[in-house]
Parts: structure tokens; sequence; C-alpha cells
């Protein structure tokens, strides 16, 4: 009975340690493409001059210049604004609208497909290939989910208000502005795919101008990702300019994908620990059946100090070879799955339909070690009670 438990025990804790690190090495795969695909898709950095209302002015102003310094870097002044949508049949959506240049959008379009490369041959709208696709006069990219709750397509003609329009007395005709739908983008970036149009700077959405509700920037991709909190610290030396980085604006979903992955771990390596204290239950039962044992080993000259190490070794060896197991299964299927992500083939359910992985070898080592370490320690609780055997006793009972 005793074996069958032991087996079951070791078992128990391979399982619950190769669960552990299989999820915990999927979510960071997933963190890692949704870290990836923002930085693709999103400007590193975001500059904003107060007083400046001009693109043409703001090309002129020196933070301009001097993120031209690095020839590898791509810097381009962008307008956004808030709009309504409305299309033909009569539905409304709110979203932003993001005016950009040529050069902006076709590094936009080159990123989509650098990420999407894999996916080429997906039956969904993704990215604009050809030069001539960039939108025009007239033209706006609209993201897949804003277009799907509106019901239109490509080639459609939505019409975009300012909100100030809302505000208007009665009788009185807001600024609206006809434009052609030429291309729905997927971005898997919930943002952008919910909310954003884009469209060339001074090529669409003019009459929206003076509306008020427009604002003007600089949005820029470093050649160096990793030195990105070194140019804001560079950039905000002038007195009049604001620089937020793409951590700052998704500080919420990066803190949320912390807390996500701390949580599960947390209760993962709970339920880990629970399939582990069955070895105390070995070990009881073992000390109680070899207590004769025990008083023989005693009697011939063992310490109480050599009986308690025994059994605490004993209870070691037989955790620890779960643990080992449990690693090598974990990080075998993290490694399998690192290279060969599950595609799920439901692109229409899950943005990234596709189940990727990131081995990450501290995290593989540091639940070696702390495991080590509890199972030293939950084997010597019971195994203290083999030093309180009293041989006289022991060697009494039947």
């Amino acid at each position: 009975m005793i074996r069958r438990i032991s087996w079951l025990s070791m078992v128990g804790i391979a399982i619950s340690v190769t669960a552990f690190l299989v999820v915990l090495f999927v979510m960071n795969g997933m963190n890692a493409a949704i870290k990836k695909r923002i930085l693709g898709l999103e400007p590193h950095l975001y500059v904003q001059v107060s007083g400046i209302t001009s693109p043409s002015v703001l090309e002129t102003h020196p933070v301009y210049q001097r993120l031209h310094e690095t020839p590898e870097n791509k810097a381009y002044v962008y307008e956004t604004q808030d709009v309504i949508i409305r299309s033909q049949d009569g539905q409304f959506r709110g979203g932003i609208a993001r005016g950009v240049t040529r050069e902006s959008l076709e590094h936009f379009s080159e990123q989509l497909q650098q990420m999407d490369r894999k996916n080429i041959d997906r039956e969904s709208p993704a990215y604009f290939t050809d030069p001539q696709d960039v939108p025009d006069q007239g033209e706006i990219v609209m993201g897949v989910d804003l277009a799907q709750s509106l019901g239109v397509f490509e080639g459609d003609f939505v019409t975009v208000v300012a909100p100030s329009g809302l505000l208007l007395p009665p009788g009185e005709t807001p600024k609206f502005e006809r434009v052609r739908i030429k291309r729905i983008v997927t971005t898997s970036l919930a943002d952008i795919d919910s909310q954003y149009v884009f469209y060339q700077r001074g090529k669409a959405l003019n009459s929206l101008v003076d509306e008020g509700m427009r604002k003007i920037g600089i949005e820029a991709w470093l050649a160096d990702e990793s030195r990105i909190e070194d140019a804001k610290e560079d950039l905000m030396k002038f007195s009049d300019v604001s620089v937020e980085t793409w951590m700052d604006r998704n500080s919420a979903l990066l803190y949320a994908l912390k807390l996500e992955k701390l949580t599960i771990g947390t209760f993962l390596g709970l339920a880990g620990m629970i399939a582990a204290s069955s070895i105390l239950t070995v070990l009881a039962l073992l000390l109680s059946q070899k207590k004769r044992d025990i008083a023989i080993l005693r009697t011939i000259g063992f310490s109480g100090r050599q009986t308690v190490k025994t059994f605490t070794q004993l209870g070691f060896i037989l955790a620890f070879v779960g643990v080992l197991v449990g690693v090598i299964l974990g990080t075998g299927v993290g490694l399998y799955l690192q290279a060969h992500p599950i595609q799920l083939g439901a692109s229409q359910i899950y943005y990234d339909p596709s189940i990727p992985a990131l081995v990450d070898y501290t995290l593989m080592f540091a639940v070696l070690i702390i495991s080590a370490l509890i199972a030293w320690f939950g084997s010597y609780i019971p195994a203290r009670t083999a030093a309180e055997v009293q041989p006289s006793d022991a060697l009494r009972m039947k």
C-alpha cells in the first residue's frame, strides 16, 4: 500500500509541476506575442509640442530634427481626432481618425506583413500589400472590428462627422465628409481594430480640420528598442515637449498581463503544494509501520539524528523525483510549443489563432530549487518523529 501511495504521490507531483511550467510558459509566449505586436504596430514614442497646431510648423521644430539625427529612426507628423462614423444603412459608431503620411502607412503595412507572414494564407483581411492600396484622396483604412460593427465592406462609403456637431442648435447641419473604405485591416490589437480609421494627412477629412478637435504630434520608431527610455529623457529636455512611450500608453494592459500571470502562477503553485503534501502521508504511514525497525536501528547504534536524516532523505528522494520529472516534461512541452505553436484555426474568435510558448530557464531553475527546498523541509517534519521512538517501547510492540 505504501509503495502504491508513493508512486501516486510522485505522479501527482510530476503532473502538478508540468502543468505549472506549461501554463506559465504559454502565458510568457502570449505576453511576448502581444508586446511584439504592439511594438511593431504602435510607435515607440508619441511626442507633442504645446502651442503648435500646424503640421508644417511642427516639422521645423528642433525635437523633430533631433529624432532624425539617427538615420535609422522613423519619425512622422500625425494628426488625430475623435469622430462619429455613419454607414449608408444608418449604423453609427464612434471612432478615432488618425491622419498620417504615406511613409507612415507604408511602414504600418510592412510591419503587418512581417508579423503575419506565417499566417499569410488566412482567409481574413490583413494588410494592404500594394502601394496602390494605400488610401488616397477621400479614402480611409478601417479596423476589422469597427467595420463589422458598422456592417460595411471594402469599397463602401461612410460619412464621418465631428462630435462637436451634436452640440449645434436644431436645424443646423454639422460638418461632415463622405469617404470611401479603401481597405479593412486586422491587426490583432483590440484598440486599433475596434476604434481606428487611417487616412493620408491632407487628403481626407479636410472639412473637419477647423472643428477644434484635432491634435497633432510626432510618432517615432527607434532603431534600438532598448533605448526608448533614454530617448524619452533626451527629448524631455525641451521645455515645451511632452513624450509618451508605448509602455505608458499600454500600462493598463501590461499591468493586467502581469497580474494575470501572478494570479494563475500562485494558484497553480498552491495546487502543486497540495499534491506534494502527500509525501507527508507516505512518511507518516511508513514510520507507523517501521517503528520496530527503527527501534532495532537505535539499539545497534543509530542516533536519533541519523534516523531523522535517513527518513528525511527518503522523503526528499520521493518528492524530488516527481519534481524533476515534472520539470523535464514541462520544459519539453514548452520547447515544443515554442518551436511549433498550436494553430487553432478559429480566427473569427481569437485575435491570434495560435497557442505560443516562451521557455523561461530562470523560472525553470527557480521551480527546481524552490521545490527541492520545500521537499526537504516537508520530509524533515514527519521524519522528526523517528527520533522520538523509544527502542524499549517499540520492541515490546507485537
